[in-house]
Formats: C-alpha cells, sequence, structure tokens
C-alpha cells in the first residue's frame, strides 16, 4: 500500500499557506460549529450544546479528516489537506492530538499558544504551527501541480 500511495504522489510537498488555512477554517465554523450551536440553543438552551451536538461536533474533527484521508469540508473547499509527516493520511491519535489536547492548552494559554503557533506558520518555511508538531501532521495542498510532478520526474 504504501508503494502505490509513494506512486500517485511524489515526495514534494507543497504546503498550503496560511490564508487557505484560515479560510478552511472558517467554513468549517459556518458549515458544521455554528448551525450545531444554533441547533443546541433551540434545543437546551444554551450555546455550550448538549450531549448531541457535542458528540456531532467530536466526530467532525475526529473522525472525519481520518475517515476522508486528511480533509474537512472546509479543506476540500480550499484545496488543502492533512497528511502525515511521511505523505500518508491521518490517525485517530493524530487527529485526537490535533484538534482535542493542543487546543485545550491553546484555551488554558489564555491564547498565548494560539499567538506562537501562528507565529510558528508565519516564520517556517514548512508552515507547520504548534499543533502540527504536536501531531506529527503537516497540511499540504490537494493535489500536486502537474509542474512540480513534472520536475519531480527529472530530479528523480
Amino acid at each position: 500500500m504504501d508503494e502505490v500511495m509513494n506512486k500517485q504522489r511524489p515526495n514534494i510537498h507543497v504546503y498550503a499557506s496560511i490564508w487557505q488555512r484560515v479560510l478552511a477554517l472558517i467554513v468549517d465554523l459556518v458549515v458544521i460549529t455554528a448551525p450545531l450551536a444554533v441547533i443546541s440553543f433551540l434545543v437546551v438552551g444554551n450555546w455550550r450544546g448538549d450531549w448531541v451536538t457535542i458528540a456531532l461536533e467530536a466526530f467532525y474533527w475526529l473522525m472525519v479528516p481520518v475517515l476522508t484521508r486528511g480533509y474537512t469540508i472546509g479543506k476540500w473547499m480550499a484545496g488543502i489537506r492533512i497528511e502525515m509527516r511521511k505523505g500518508n493520511p491521518p490517525g485517530y491519535l493524530s487527529m485526537f492530538l490535533r484538534y482535542g489536547i493542543v487546543p485545550f492548552f491553546y484555551i488554558v494559554s489564555f491564547g498565548a499558544l494560539l499567538v506562537v503557533s501562528f507565529g510558528m506558520m508565519l516564520l517556517r518555511t514548512d508552515r507547520k504551527s504548534l499543533h502540527d508538531l504536536v501531531a506529527g501532521t503537516v497540511v499540504v495542498k490537494g493535489s500536486v501541480p502537474k509542474y512540480v510532478q513534472k520536475q519531480a520526474k527529472i530530479s528523480a
């Protein structure tokens, strides 16, 4: 299976831009999180959610990227996806670290680690943020442009 994956995609990462990642997050928040918050408010009477909307939200952020090989609705629309370092699709543990554990520390630090994470995306050549480093993931453009594939064949 790994041989097939390596033949489909050259070993060149075309990293997603910060703005593609921000766009994907906004789309995910508008399409998934906001409607679930409204449903929760209508059903329970608060924005924090009931167990059904919390379960749906957790399923979306933790399971959908694994089941779709790195895509969420927002990432799909922005043309980007999550991968593991070696180009493999993300696993359950990496999604739990990425969307469960690290955001908890963003909240506990009152947003200070979120600012550090955004700065990392600006300064690093691979555009990895803090949650990418902890989870061992990288966000890349969904399909490698043809000119990159041609260069990969020449240099390989």
